[in-house]
């Protein structure tokens, strides 16, 4: 049985805004082999909005933000982007609607750190063409906010996974889709790493732009997310932070109990 916790209808108001919906899945149904992940799921994303995805390893985190992403086809039900169902979109709508990073980056050849990162830009280019000068001061300020323009001439292949990760960002942040989406973004980062990630993460999701990441550290996702989706053994929760991250529904979904400790940074979960 599937459980959801209720969300608005059709807009949400951000900053005094009407928020778009960027994103809405509709009765969605996401298998892997012969297991069922997800069944009858209904979610929508709304420009001001950073999601993270939460649950057990294998429960279908990746396999719903590769869904989303049009990257598998989902067993039922559609994914519907501001133009329609993305099933029938063209790549070039894909691009500029959604962009993911995976959770591993593999390279096939040597590169330099710019120039990777300025691949973002393709989906607005007719053509590779040759970058210019305000490319490249584009591509290092989005280097200089993820505390890489230091590495801009340095060989792809040579980074630390960390690096790496962060480089993919900075070529989504210049890809700028309507819907950012990331797997385990935080895994390989140190402590402060993390944090500086997070509130980049969340300052991304404005008024145009919104923010889907799966996570495995409860507290980060707590501290600044703006909304969950909780993926338990054939059940799911989705809605606001602390609508969601409920010690209760928690415990349905990780099997462990969990202790919540009060902070002025906020509310803190402890498994035991």
């Amino acid at each position: 049985m599937m459980t959801t916790v209720p969300q608005g209808t059709k807009t949400d108001m951000i900053a005094g805004k009407v928020a778009d919906v960027l994103l809405h899945a509709d009765r969605l149904t996401l298998r892997n082999g012969g297991t069922t992940l997800l069944a009858d799921f209904n979610w929508q994303v709304r420009a001001g909005e950073f999601w993270c995805v939460l649950g057990k390893n294998g429960i279908g985190k990746s396999t719903l933000l590769h869904a989303v992403a049009g990257l598998l086809s989902p067993e039922g039900g559609c994914i519907r982007s501001p133009d329609g169902d993305i099933a029938v979109s063209t790549p070039q709508q894909l691009a500029r609607w959604r962009g993911m990073v995976a959770q591993q980056q593999f390279d096939a050849f040597s590169c330099s750190v710019i120039d990777y990162v300025m691949a973002g830009l393709h989906p607005y280019r007719p053509g590779w063409g040759w970058p210019d000068e305000a490319d490249r001061r584009t591509t290092l300020a989005a280097l200089d906010r993820l505390g890489m323009a230091s590495c801009a001439d340095a060989d792809v292949t040579q980074l630390s996974g960390g690096e790496r990760q962060r480089i993919a960002i900075a070529t989504l942040m210049l890809q700028a889709p309507q819907l950012y989406l990331l797997d385990e973004p935080a895994s390989h980062q140190d402590v402060a790493s993390q944090q500086m990630l997070l509130r980049l993460l969340r300052g991304l999701a404005d008024d145009k732009h919104a923010v889907v990441a799966s996570m495995h550290d409860i507290n980060l996702a707590a501290r600044f997310a703006t909304h969950i989706i909780l993926i338990g053994p054939q059940r799911w929760w989705s809605g606001a932070v602390d609508d969601v991250l409920q010690p209760e529904l928690l415990q349905a979904a990780f099997g462990c109990r969990f202790n919540v400790i009060s902070s002025e940074q906020g509310k803190w979960f402890s498994p035991f």
